[in-house]
């Protein structure tokens, strides 16, 4: 007789930035059905970055039809996705405005104006440096400039995770990973802090009720079963966010293994049992169950600063046209800094803007599309030198930029290190599922990188960018007086 339990099945979504995505799993971690639908991200002015909430449930409820899987209903709708994004909702449940996103970096202002105000005290609460996309400055913003919907606000929500939940009637919540990336939570308590509430004037009714990433924390209303096509009542699990289920995903509860995720943006993380000491170019996050911590470089712009220099440097190619014509190149030279607005790491700083040092007459538009890989490759090698992540053994590397293989291969070869390629965009799920089952008292399948096979391992071949290496860290600072007076132009 075939296994009951291999029957048995959960609904997986991970809403990111330039797609939501969803899969039905078997609790064993076997994909039963998957599916996506694409978002855009609207620029509205130089430094803003915007959603529509109402594009997130529109892609929510088609990527979840492309995952219906007949005789078998799901036993828990389980969500992650993208953090630090600002929703304000209104009695109705609907939103009020756009949701301002992670990259956002207009509360500038508001973000000295806090400072002043907090001092050295918020940065030792929060465990990370406060930027101008930070949520606490971008709540000052939307009270001096959207005032109307600061007056009708009667939720507020951190991320596209906490936005779908709510809507689908599991209540409002904020999971400790999103948390901490907000600004607003007391990093030693894990509850909100009290002296930036109160400094914005936020109420606790305002505020989403915390959870640990392992709690069922409501059930799918009628009104959106429907919509979704659904049984009214499903347990809805509010899991990590990205970054904490990605982690999870790929590494488990191994302490110290590096991480690298190449998205829309890209990071590395690693979990860690201490903090060490504050830098500035490294989160602090608080991991799933509110034990020990996330460790992450996040680079504003990796796979968009990859896709921008195919779409300008090779225009109408698609993606294996652009990957032939760059396949035969070695190492270009060209130093290029990836920050397209702004930059968290390996530098932290908002005025930081793409730039190409190098160029020759022999310089051609398959160069440029590679340096731009080369010069994420560089980014990374310096992040992960902040994370302080010190194994030898391969980096489990996910996201849907990984599928490239020239960009794998530069990656190996820039880091010197071993990659492991994994599944390239379903670690944030696998991860929430693996969240999930310990949230309905089942055994969590392993983490993709012990299920990977360890012979596609791409290892380094003879370290061609040890001088491009260190000469990329120092255009950083090179080139910072240069982003001053930009910004300081724009601005007027």
């Amino acid at each position: 007789m075939p296994d009951a339990a291999a029957a048995r099945c959960v609904l997986v979504v991970d809403a990111g930035t330039s797609a939501v995505k969803a899969a039905s799993f078997t609790f064993s971690g076997r994909v039963l059905a998957s599916d996506s639908a694409p978002l855009t991200i609207d620029h509205p002015a130089p430094g803003r970055a915007e959603q529509q909430p109402d594009d997130w449930w529109r892609a929510f409820v088609a990527a979840v039809a492309g995952c219906r899987v007949p005789g078998r209903g799901p036993e828990a709708l389980v969500v992650t996705g993208q953090m630090q994004d600002l929703v304000v909702v209104g009695a109705d449940g609907a939103a009020l405005a756009p949701a301002l996103l992670y990259s956002d970096g207009r509360a500038s202002a508001e973000l000295a104006q806090l400072n002043a105000r907090l001092g050295e005290s918020w940065r030792h609460a929060a465990g990370n440096t406060q930027d101008a996309s930070s949520t606490a400055a971008q709540l000052r913003w939307t009270s001096g400039h959207r005032p109307d919907v600061w007056r009708r606000a009667h939720r507020l929500l951190f991320g596209a995770p906490g936005y779908l939940v709510h809507r689908a009637g599991g209540g409002a919540w904020c999971d400790l990973t999103t948390a901490s990336t907000t600004g607003l939570l007391d990093s030693r308590t894990h509850g909100w802090w009290r002296p930036v509430l109160d400094e914005l004037d936020l109420s606790d009714e305002l505020l989403p009720a915390l959870v640990d990433g392992v709690t069922v924390t409501g059930s799918l209303a009628r009104g959106p079963a429907a919509q979704l096509g659904l049984t009214a009542g499903l347990p809805i699990i509010h899991v990590a966010g990205d970054a904490g289920a990605v982690t999870e995903g790929l590494v488990g509860d191994q302490v110290g293994m590096p991480t690298i995720s190449l998205g829309t943006s890209g990071w590395v993380a690693a979990l860690s049992e201490s903090s060490g000491a504050l830098d500035e170019a490294v989160h602090r996050l608080v991991g799933p169950e509110g034990h020990g911590l996330i460790l992450i470089a996040a680079l504003l712009s990796a796979g968009a600063t990859v896709d921008w220099a195919r779409t300008t440097y090779l225009p109408g190619e698609s993606h294996g046209h652009a990957e032939r014509a760059i396949a035969d190149l070695g190492p270009t030279g060209l130093l290029m800094l990836p920050s397209l607005a702004g930059e968290r790491s390996p530098v932290r700083n908002p005025d930081a803007l793409g730039a190409v040092v190098g160029l020759r007459p022999t310089t051609t538009a398959a160069h440029l599309y590679r340096a731009s890989m080369e010069g994420v490759a560089y980014s990374l090698h310096h992040a992960m030198t902040l994370v302080g992540a010190d194994s030898d053994q391969p980096v489990p590397l996910s996201g849907g930029a990984a599928r490239s293989g020239t960009f794998r291969r530069i990656l190996a070869d820039v880091l010197q290190r071993p990659v492991l390629p994994v599944d390239a965009e379903g670690a944030g799920l696998h991860g929430a599922l693996r969240a999930a089952t310990r949230a309905l008292g089942e055994p969590a399948p392993a983490p993709l990188r012990d299920l990977a096979d360890p012979s596609t391992a791409l290892h380094p071949g003879k370290d061609r960018y040890e001088v491009l290496r260190g000469a990329h860290r120092e255009l950083w600072a090179a080139l910072d007086p240069a982003f001053t007076g930009i910004a300081r132009w724009a601005g007027g």
